[in-house]
């Protein structure tokens, strides 16, 4: 599982390496034609142009679902849009032979930045998910959740958008160490993360929190609608049918699970404990359940 999690990252990273030197030979071409009047491509001249380049080509026809359905990604596709724009009107003068007005090639520039910006926001937080990654499990580990959530809450709070958190403990898993051992266990964590990976969206946030602990952070999400995938989630664990020895025998696993949102008037902190008693709350109400705090 971590290996088919690390290969599907470090393919993102390798695309994205080549987006960004596609959009670097553009920029070397914008140039010659700025400075040394040298023909410009047709293409910069559509108002689509941003479709145009094969930057362009490659962002508005990726099928990278991990990239797609990132945030910074539609920031990045409407920096990008901005950027072409304004380096069309710079090439329509130089073009019809007019000088360049300062203002306007700042602008340029300043659009620019703003799309390189988002475009290494974007590679930064695919490489820091490579190196904090749980080697056992995939899931991302604890180093750098803190930040992350205090990031999705500054968000949540600026946009008004709703955002909830999750926390699953695996039931008596103490037992399945001490009856099957430490290989058996190892594999019902793994299969448990598959789990949740196959019903979570793939913007969500699933960090390992502790030795069977699990929490999910879950943008643009209300209360009720965590509710609802916790609830999946919780169903899924329990039907899984896990093998552990070779003649094919299996065991069964139930989670219990609690969830609150992301509320912007309380802080990460008093969050991550309201939904840790809600989780509790779940063992003790007999387990294989899911609270809301």
């Amino acid at each position: 599982m971590t290996t088919v999690i690390h290969q599907q990252l470090r393919f993102v990273i390798d695309e994205i390496d080549k987006a960004i030197d596609s959009h670097q030979q553009w920029y070397q071409r914008l140039l010659r034609v700025l400075v040394s009047r040298v023909a410009p491509d047709e293409k910069d001249l559509k108002n689509d142009a941003h479709k145009s380049c094969e930057f362009g080509e490659w962002l508005y026809t990726s099928h990278i679902e991990l990239i797609q359905e990132h945030p910074t990604f539609v920031s990045l596709e409407i920096a990008h849009e901005k950027m072409h724009r304004k380096a069309k009107q710079l090439i329509e003068l130089v073009v019809s032979d007019q000088g360049i007005p300062v203002s306007l090639f700042d602008e340029f520039n300043d659009e620019l930045e703003k799309m390189r910006t988002q475009f290494q926001a974007l590679r930064h937080e695919f490489a820091d998910l490579v190196q904090n990654l749980d080697p056992l499990t995939g899931a991302q580990t604890r180093a750098g959740m803190q930040a992350e959530l205090n990031k999705e809450h500054a968000l949540a709070k600026r946009s008004q958008q709703p955002s909830a958190l999750a926390m699953l403990d695996l039931d008596h898993f103490k037992q399945v160490n001490d009856n099957y051992g430490h290989s058996v266990g190892d594999e019902v964590l793994i299969k448990t993360v598959a789990c949740l990976q196959h019903v979570l969206r793939p913007y969500d946030q699933l960090y390992r929190y502790g030795g069977e602990e699990f929490l999910i952070c879950m943008p643009n999400t209300t209360l009720e609608q965590v509710e609802h995938v916790a609830e999946r989630i919780r169903s899924m664990v329990a039907e899984q049918q896990i093998i552990y020895d070779k003649e094919g025998n299996t065991l069964q696993v139930t989670a219990s699970i609690g969830v609150t949102s992301l509320d912007p008037a309380y802080s990460v902190d008093d969050a991550i404990n309201k939904v840790d008693e809600a989780m509790y709350e779940a063992k003790a109400a007999g387990r294989n359940l899911v609270k809301v705090r």
